[in-house]
């Protein structure tokens, strides 16, 4: 038995010996901590931009989201759609009729004033709550009305004799989600 003893000391030894020898790097790699890679930081140069838009693009943009709010309110009050959906049309058709209305001359201004006074009365209507079907289908037929003749007389070739310069000021306009209560 002392013999085997010896034998089994023996190969131990040997292995420890050809283990040290060898070096068991990939182990040693597991054990050791990564370091992270150095944050690049952006370097940034802001830039004032003034007007990105002509006076001209900006009316023409206003009045195509009017025309097609006008429309998307015609429809809701075709199909009975959502109040919602309808609040927000009027909303916003009065939103654009007014941006309109800043990017025009006074002449043109005071023209453009009952109109939208006539899509404000139809926004209040819409927040009282879903007209009957007898007072939907007169809002509508007021509103395709209203929608022609404005198409006619502010349509973006026939006012831009009148849309201000780029050096004269626009006054701000409070959007819709500016007015809303915060939460």
């Amino acid at each position: 038995m002392r013999i085997a003893y010896k034998k089994a000391v023996l190969i131990l030894a040997v292995a420890v010996a050809a283990m040290n020898m060898s070096g068991c790097e990939t182990l040693k790699k597991k054990f050791v901590r990564k370091q992270s890679p150095k944050k690049v930081t952006p370097v940034l140069f802001p830039q004032d931009y003034k007007g990105i838009y002509p006076n001209a693009v900006l009316y023409s943009n206003h009045f195509n989201y009017w025309r097609s709010w006008t429309e998307d309110l015609m429809d809701c009050l075709d199909t009975q759609g959502s109040n919602k959906r309808e609040r927000l049309a009027a909303a916003r058709a009065v939103e654009d009729l007014q941006r309109m209305q800043d990017l025009l001359t006074a002449e043109k201004k005071e023209e453009l004033t009952k109109y939208i006074k006539f899509y404000k009365g139809v926004q209040k209507k819409m927040d009282f709550g879903q007209p009957s079907k007898m007072e939907a289908s007169s809002i509508r037929s007021d509103l395709e009305s209203r929608r022609r003749v404005i198409m006619r007389k502010f349509e973006p070739s026939e006012v831009k004799a009148f849309i201000l310069k780029e050096e004269e000021p626009i006054k701000p306009i409070q959007t819709t989600e500016q007015t809303l209560p915060k939460k």
